[in-house]
């Protein structure tokens, strides 16, 4: 068995993290979706026999097919083509199709051109329809996240404000349509650093969804776990911690107290309190496990997902024989599923209760200017999750003495294990990169 792989474990990162996980998340696994809407001002079609329409319709599912995987580069030629063919004459989907390719030009770094075509998709709605349309938000939210991958927070936040004020005039001021807007806008202010209306945002995006569907209504939950995901990754647990209380007690209100639903808030409150406590609250874990032997019948994914979290909490609290069984077993659950790849599930070390040393910035009092940068280790990790020669292979500022707290955090931070075949086994070379924050000169 080959234990020299590099690994890079899953963790938890400062705000710079949440702006990465949204930013990868919103908009590269989720592009713009483009606008579906009639024109009567424009052509329907510039072919009389069909010809064109039918090498319009090829070029459109061949581009949507290769941004559904992620290859935005191979997707440029066909949104490309689709729009050039379109000169002089443009059909009722132009607009869409300008929105598409300034998609896929920021995805692979052509800011200039996402951003022109983005503006001329704006240029042509707001003739047709007027420059309050509903069409309009696509295009302006386009052009906000081709800012926001060229770095150019202000103007994307101007674009996706705009998006957002047209949302709300034409769909109400707390509709969640907007959601997606907000999570937009959220990443603009992270890149700016701007934490506190990063998180004002987020809360927004929450309470538009309890004023629509009421503070209890299950359809609630996912605007609040995503808050949750938000506060952990941004190293505010206390906050994460309340947005799954709020979910548990959804959850009980309608199944009662015992009910496998009630599994999945469990499993996240008890990493939170592997974070926060390192095992000494263990009202979350308690009920984990009680909800586990009460349900028999409880589908073999939560119960496997579950057995993986005791596992953890079993290694943090240094009872590895406990911790390997929960593995083993977690294991064997979740290898029963046929739709799992449980190799590729248990295949990298995991971190479990990381807490980042704080830095300047982090403890500084009052504002001054800051840069983010990134520090990058490499370590040994053990079957029983415990991390060995820790070294620094890079770092992009100046560590001073935070190169030795982030080693000493490491040495005393635990991990799940790789799982193969059932069993923990170690792995040499795990790399982990880390963003933090430090305070520039005045001219940057």
């Amino acid at each position: 068995m080959n234990n020299k792989t590099k690994r890079t474990p899953k963790t938890s990162g400062l705000a710079y993290a949440a702006a990465v996980s949204l930013l990868t998340g919103a908009l590269a696994a989720q592009p713009t979706t483009p606008v579906d809407t009639a024109r009567n001002d424009l052509p329907e079609s510039r072919a009389d026999d069909g010809t064109s329409a039918d090498s319009a319709t090829y070029l459109r599912r061949a581009r949507d097919t290769l941004i559904g995987v992620g290859d935005f580069a191979a997707a440029l030629n066909p949104a490309r083509q689709v729009v050039e063919e379109q000169q002089p004459s443009p059909d009722q989907d132009y607009a869409a199709d300008l929105v598409s390719l300034a998609s896929i030009q920021a995805e692979i770094g052509e800011f200039d051109e996402a951003e022109t075509n983005s503006l001329k998709a704006i240029e042509l709605v707001e003739t047709a329809e007027g420059e309050f349309s509903i069409t309009l938000v696509d295009p302006y939210r386009s052009l906000g996240r081709a800012y926001i991958k060229g770095a150019r927070y202000p103007e994307a936040i101007t674009a996706l404000e705009q998006a957002q004020h047209i949302s709300q005039r034409n769909l109400g001021l707390f509709n969640i349509e907007q959601a997606g807007l907000l999570d937009d806008i959220t990443t603009a202010y992270l890149g700016l650093g701007d934490t506190t209306e990063a998180r004002r945002i987020q809360l927004e995006r929450v309470a538009n969804a309890i004023r629509r569907f009421g503070a209890d209504d299950p359809r609630v939950i996912p605007f609040r776990y995503q808050l949750a995901d938000y506060y952990q990754r941004s190293r505010m647990q206390i906050s994460a911690r309340e947005q799954y209380q709020e979910v548990l007690k959804s959850h009980e209100a309608q199944h009662g107290t015992d009910h496998p639903q009630l599994l999945g808030p469990l499993r996240q409150l008890v990493k939170v309190d592997l974070v926060t406590t390192q095992g000494e609250e263990d009202r979350a874990y308690s009920r984990l496990v009680s909800i586990l032997e009460q349900n028999e019948d409880i589908a073999a994914v939560e119960r496997g997902l579950s057995l993986a979290v005791l596992g953890d909490w079993a290694t943090v609290t240094g009872d590895t024989l406990a911790a390997g069984d929960y593995y083993k077993r977690a294991w064997e659950a979740l290898s029963s599923q046929p739709d799992i790849d449980i190799d590729t599930y248990f295949a990298q070390p995991v971190m479990i209760d990381f807490i980042a040393p704080l830095t300047a910035v982090d403890r500084g009092a009052r504002s001054r200017p800051y840069a983010w940068a990134a520090i990058v280790f490499e370590f040994d990790l053990s079957a029983d999750g415990r991390v060995s020669n820790v070294r620094t292979v890079g770092a992009e500022a100046p560590l001073g003495v935070l190169e030795s707290r982030y080693n000493r955090r490491l040495r005393e931070t635990h991990f799940r294990p790789r799982i193969v075949a059932g069993e923990p086994v170690a792995t040499n070379d795990v790399q982990f990169t880390h963003y933090f924050r430090y305070y520039v000169n005045e001219d940057g």
